[in-house]
């Protein structure tokens, strides 16, 4: 694996609990929408796989949450300091003729990063965001979510991003939905586009100790053709078919 290093051209606070990295990559790094990097955290042996929110000639974005110590010094990290990373890791989403793409919380990154390649295609596209409340959307991303849910009805549909998806689907007809955010939001929107016979496809996260594969710490149970099987996520993810994915004793269990 080759380590790479990124010149901080900015990390601020985007919202009341998202951060937005912008990294220099001298010479570029290409990239797709799901995939991500893997960022070396000092007197840490795991390296922190994150998101890529945004590749913009010789930069990358990422979008963050504090979660552990490993966040919490990604966001002390100032202007002109240097982060060591590996990757670009991982599959990315397809599209279909008409889609819908949906993300809670931090996981807006991939799919926002898929809806500005839609976009450039001139692809039919609509991105819907759920959050707790209004002040955890970033402001930067803003104009770009065309359906925004807070449970607390501070901004957009009062409710669930879960519950706000069927009156999207409803709207917007789609026939191909990609999905990041936590496992029960993913869980229950498959189980929506199952009902509805369209496609679905989830960005999986887990914890990854090597990026590549090998050590097999973010396995998944996945069905593939009726044979049950384990499937690392860092290298057959992040993105698989929601038909597929067991979340947890059975399939939508």
């Amino acid at each position: 694996m080759e380590q790479l290093e990124g010149k901080i051209k900015y990390n601020r606070q985007a919202s009341s609990s998202l951060y937005i990295m912008d990294l220099e990559t001298p010479g570029g790094i290409v990239s797709k929408p799901g995939q991500f990097i893997s960022i070396l955290i000092p007197n840490k042996t795991l390296r922190r796989p994150i998101s890529i929110l945004d590749n913009t000639g010789n930069s990358i974005k990422i979008l963050y949450k504090i979660r552990g110590e490993g966040t919490k010094y990604l966001a002390g990290l100032k202007e002109g300091e240097r982060v060591n990373f590996t990757g670009v890791f991982g599959n990315s989403f397809t599209g279909g003729n008409k889609n819908l793409l949906i993300g809670a919380g931090v996981g807006i990154a991939p799919v926002y990063y898929f809806k500005k390649e839609l976009e450039k295609n001139n692809i039919n596209v609509k991105f819907a965001a759920g959050f707790k409340t209004k002040a955890e959307i970033p402001e930067e991303l803003f104009t770009s979510i065309d359906y925004i849910s807070t449970d607390d009805g501070s901004s957009g549909f009062k409710g669930s991003i879960v519950e706000y998806t069927k009156q999207i689907i409803e709207e917007h007809s789609p026939d191909n939905i990609c999905v990041c955010g936590p496992i029960i939001v993913m869980k229950l929107i498959s189980q929506i586009a199952s009902e509805k016979s369209i496609n679905c496809q989830v960005s999986m996260e887990s914890m990854m100790g090597c990026s590549v594969g090998a050590c097999r710490g973010c396995v998944i149970k996945i069905n593939e053709n009726g044979t049950i099987r384990n499937a690392a996520v860092c290298k057959e993810g992040t993105i698989f078919d929601a038909k597929e994915v067991f979340y947890g004793g059975g399939k939508y269990d």
